[in-house]
């Protein structure tokens, strides 16, 4: 199967079902790239204080309707930080260490 990309060559704008897909698509990539499956997603989400069962973690992934705290849960449990998307590339983005201290205020 060929490579799909994620940008339309009309550059027509994206569909929410394309959008889902998306979502779901960079998620599993990234579990099967660690090789986890949705049982190890869950302890490492436990271990986090979220209780997400295994059924429920497939279920989301598979409607790729889950919300962005959920992907940040995802994401901090498997080892990320932050996934950040661009439409023809994701990869992987550590925020620098003073990225999440808060500004003084004026």
């Amino acid at each position: 199967m060929p490579a799909q990309t994620l940008t339309p060559s009309t550059n027509a704008p994206l569909t929410d079902v394309q959008w889902r897909d998306i979502a779901k698509g960079m998620l599993k990539a990234e579990l099967k790239r660690q090789n986890l499956t949705y049982a190890d997603l869950s302890d490492r989400l436990a271990t986090l204080g979220v209780d997400e069962s295994e059924a429920s973690i497939r279920n989301k992934i598979s409607r790729g309707s889950f919300s962005f705290v959920f992907a940040l849960q995802a994401t901090k449990a498997i080892g990320l930080d932050l996934i950040a998307f661009r439409p023809d590339i994701s990869y992987v983005v550590q925020p620098s260490s003073d990225f999440f201290q808060a500004k003084p205020k004026p």
